[in-house]
């Protein structure tokens, strides 16, 4: 743990930045497109400086985004090397580093930089509430007068993208509009990020959202409904945990649905619960079970039997509605 925290503005986290040589990036497990593209963006703005960077991640990616963001290809699974600095990207606790949270909690030299508003784990923590972690990113990038080209424009909107729900969660505000006005204008690739996250399907994908719709339960007349996914759902199709991210959408767009939840079998009997709200805090609700995130998209990991899962997950939501 580190003996000191100190919380900083943007100019001191930039500061910071700038005074070191080498420096390792962490995306947080099961990565989603705002901690993917504050990494990446932030990565490549930095080389640009002549500086070492690397960035770390503990899950795979995924071959859809692999195929169309290039620079998602040179993130590491498995750490190496030396450095001056580590930041973890997106990461609202020291958890959410994954099988990299011992490496990172051992350094001396760390800063967060996360817009969940959650805990103070590193040395230096840059926190906000902002719609996603780009935008401080964008923030860092113009105090350090860096040169915004069009692929780092391109990783910066798809973290605010993805993040605001292509611009339709509540979260989204003037700043996001402005900020994707930016983006456009340095030459991101708009069309492809929404394409990719929002459109684009594989039939692996498709198969999984069969197969969760066909186990959904509806609970207090239709206010929670719940879909999961077991291991052996996963292997039948040959898919990956990344395949199944954008499934608890489907739960939470049945026009009743107050919360919607999917659970995906993580490992044996330790299940992934993803949350989404309709003006319902799900954060309180994941927070019970050692999670968090947004108010109305939080996640969690649970362990037992599917069954004594879902009975914690509808007793859980029920005390809340």
């Amino acid at each position: 743990m580190k003996s000191t925290k100190k919380t900083v503005t943007v100019a001191e986290a930039a500061a910071l930045i700038a005074s070191k040589n080498s420096i390792a990036l962490f995306a947080h497990t099961n990565p989603d497109g705002d901690t993917l593209g504050a990494s990446v963006a932030l990565a490549v703005a930095l080389r640009n400086m002549r500086k070492s960077v690397s960035v770390f991640c503990d899950t795979p990616v995924g071959d859809k985004l692999l195929a169309n963001f290039t620079e998602l290809g040179e993130i590491k699974g498995t750490f190496d090397g030396k450095y001056d600095f580590m930041i973890a990207v997106d990461c609202g606790d020291l958890s959410r580093l994954g099988t990299f949270s011992p490496v990172y909690d051992r350094f001396a030299e760390t800063l967060t930089v996360d817009h969940h508003g959650g805990s103070y784990y590193s040395k230096y923590n840059l926190v906000t509430n902002y719609a996603s972690t780009c935008q401080m990113v964008y923030e860092i990038l113009k105090e350090l007068r860096l040169t915004i080209d069009k692929d780092i424009a391109t990783y910066l909107y798809m973290g605010l993208c993805t993040d605001t729900g292509n611009f339709s969660h509540n979260n989204t505000d003037k700043n996001a509009f402005l900020m994707a006005a930016d983006m456009w204008q340095y030459g991101a690739q708009t069309e492809k990020v929404n394409r990719v996250f929002f459109k684009d399907t594989t039939l692996v994908e498709t198969q999984l959202l069969g197969r969760a719709i066909s186990n959904l339960r509806s609970y207090f007349d239709g206010r929670l409904i719940v879909m999961y996914l077991t291991q052996a759902d996963l292997k039948e199709f040959g898919a990956t945990l990344n395949e199944t991210s954008g499934i608890v959408q489907t739960a939470i767009n049945v026009d009743t649905a107050l919360a919607g939840v999917m659970l995906t079998e993580y490992s044996p009997n330790v299940y992934k619960i993803s949350m989404r709200g309709k003006d319902f805090d799900v954060r309180n609700v994941c927070n019970q079970f050692g999670g968090g995130g947004h108010k109305f998209a939080s996640g969690c990991m649970i362990g037992g039997f599917l069954e004594d899962v879902i009975e914690k997950i509808v007793r859980a939501v029920g005390f809340e509605l």
